[in-house]
């Protein structure tokens, strides 16, 4: 997995996510093959399963909270499974927590095989404007910066009211305007630091790589099972076919 090429992984990522996302709020049963290419993949690439589920933890609030709405305003019964009536709200809740599952750990999956500065070179060759490539690749170096700059405030702030709770509501404003003029004053420095070391933009350090057949391999496989899963049913018909054989 580490070898592999970054465009191969990118292109398969790509594929993977916009298949899973294209289901319906009511599919589940459809996504559960798509399970298989980050479970084999996490094996090969040796990532640990706590490391996907701290990586979960920040997209948790946004599709809990929307997958409860399902289940309070979708109550039509979907089917009774042992005298227990499960609703279309429930089985949007847990498609939508399946999905937001499966997209981050194929981002996990890309980060974690991938150095990032591959990964800014390989996007910029697919196109993508220097301006946007930069930003995000200063925002992921560059992200506890604003970190930093909160907790020497929030110190300040502290003890000059001689306790260590937090800010009060009244000086939420101007705390938080503190800290974007700070941040935006030590990005400048940052900036003006690069700008003398010769950065231009430009990320020279992302050697350009070969594709090999074995690149191409991976991509294939990933795009084309991705395909096939989100056109096929493929529990349904494996279902069907086990029905057709032992009836």
């Amino acid at each position: 997995m580490q070898r592999l090429h970054p465009a191969a992984k990118i292109g398969a990522a790509f594929v993977y996510i916009a298949a899973v996302v294209s289901f319906n709020r009511r599919s589940l049963g459809q996504m559960m093959p798509f399970l298989l290419y980050p479970a084999v993949a996490g094996v090969l690439a040796e990532i640990p399963c706590a490391l996907t589920l701290r990586r979960l933890a920040p997209a948790l609030p946004f599709w809990f909270f929307a997958g409860l709405s399902n289940i309070l305003f979708e109550k039509d019964t979907a089917f009774v499974l042992g005298g227990f009536s499960v609703s279309y709200g429930l089985i949007a809740f847990f498609s939508l927590t399946l999905r937001a599952l499966l997209c981050v750990e194929a981002v996990v999956l890309l980060v974690a095989t991938t150095p990032v500065y591959a990964i800014m070179g390989q996007i910029r060759r697919f196109g993508m404007p220097a301006f946007l490539v930069s930003l995000c690749e200063m925002t992921y170096r560059y992200i506890t910066v604003p970190a930093g700059e909160a907790r020497a405030l929030l110190t300040a702030y502290q003890l000059r009211l001689g306790s260590s709770r937090g800010v009060d509501v009244k000086h939420a404003g101007s705390f938080i305007g503190s800290l974007f003029l700070r941040s935006v004053a030590r990005a400048e420095h940052i900036s003006n630091a690069m700008k003398l070391r010769g950065y231009d933009g430009a990320i020279r350090y992302a050697q350009k790589r070969t594709i090999t057949a074995a690149d191409m391999l991976f991509f294939l496989a990933i795009a084309f099972s991705s395909v096939l899963f989100r056109m096929v049913n493929v529990p349904l018909a494996l279902g069907n076919l086990w029905y057709s054989l032992f009836t």
